[in-house]
């Protein structure tokens, strides 16, 4: 199962074009929230997630958990958790309710760490125009033995990669 995943793209839709024609085959395409785009633009791409905190953000839920491969998988924005100033919510939050990985944005900055047995993922910003950074996002592969990730710009530089055997 493979898992494309990203967050903050404020509006750039250019952005969300370009990730979806470099990953083509991915079986699930899900916003973090922050899009600012029309839930009938993401649904159409297939992409479905979690609301984020901008006003204009689609009527997604602001939490999903989804079973993958027997991989509990986690997904909020991450800001009714202060993510800004910590993961301790967050990670206290997944080891309560035996979530395997956690995948959130908000922050705008790339995350890619195993904490306490849980995996915490964070794509960054895929927007350019809004901030500074380069627009990354995540590509989560889960299979029945292996968890692998890989946080990558969009213009295929790899910012972080992550491999667990289970």
């Amino acid at each position: 199962m493979e898992l494309l995943l990203f967050s903050d793209n404020h509006r750039d839709r250019e952005s969300v074009k370009e990730l979806l024609q470099k990953h083509p085959n991915a079986d699930r395409i899900i916003s973090l929230g922050d899009s600012e785009m029309k839930e009938y633009e993401l649904t159409e791409l297939n992409i479905f997630g979690v609301k984020g905190n901008y006003p204009f953000e689609p009527n997604f839920p602001k939490e999903l958990t989804f079973v993958f491969e027997d991989a509990k998988v986690y997904l909020t924005h991450g800001h009714h958790f202060s993510v800004k100033m910590g993961l301790s919510r967050l990670l206290h939050y997944g080891l309560y309710n035996e979530v395997d990985i956690i995948c959130f944005g908000h922050t705008h900055k790339p995350l890619l760490k195993e904490i306490q047995g849980v995996l915490m993922l964070n794509p960054g910003s895929l927007s350019r125009r809004k901030f500074n950074s380069k627009a990354s996002y995540a590509v989560l592969t889960i299979e029945p033995k292996q968890i692998k990730a890989v946080i990558k710009t969009l213009d295929d530089k790899i910012v972080f990669e992550y491999n667990r055997t289970r």
